[in-house]
């Protein structure tokens, strides 16, 4: 499975963004990012297994909220087979962190290997914060790069 996720592709578009955008006569500034990250549309075409250029590791790289569809597939078996690669994100408790914010907290990931979610749990409390982005890069897979557990199996620095 993993080797067959490695030659597959997905679009990933951000309609949430372009609706919000559209309601609040935003444009967007180009090329945000990386020099073909140009166009209104905000669709892009990524593997969907891809290496983290710092770490060099290679990842699942699936979002609920963005990708709509693996290129190389019927849409039945995309929908089914990204039903299951978000399950894997979703619901593997293994992968999860749960952040306490407090007053002066800060948080900062990558999301090129960490996905993340709001949840309301601040009842009527106003919360505010800024979000800050790096410049990206545009996702690739190097067929040579390592996953995490096998990178850290090879230098025996893994868990088990």
């Amino acid at each position: 499975m993993q080797a067959y996720l490695e030659t597959l592709t997905a679009t990933h578009t951000a309609h949430s963004f372009l609706e919000t955008a559209a309601r609040d006569g935003i444009t967007f500034r180009e090329p945000r990012g990386h020099p073909d990250n140009k166009g209104q549309s905000l669709s892009a075409v990524h593997p969907v297994i891809r290496t983290n250029p710092v770490t060099g590791w290679k990842g699942l790289y699936v979002n609920k909220f963005f990708t709509k569809r693996i290129n190389e597939l019927t849409v039945d078996e995309s929908d089914h087979l990204l039903a299951y690669l978000f399950g894997l994100v979703t619901d593997n408790h293994d992968m999860l962190v749960r952040f306490r914010w407090t007053k002066d907290s800060v948080a900062i990931w990558d999301n090129r290997s960490t996905q993340h979610t709001a949840t309301n749990d601040y009842a009527r409390k106003v919360r505010w914060g800024d979000r800050v982005v790096s410049v990206g890069e545009k996702p690739y897979l190097d067929p040579s790069s390592l996953s995490r557990d096998e990178a850290l199996r090879l230098t025996g620095e893994d868990d088990e």
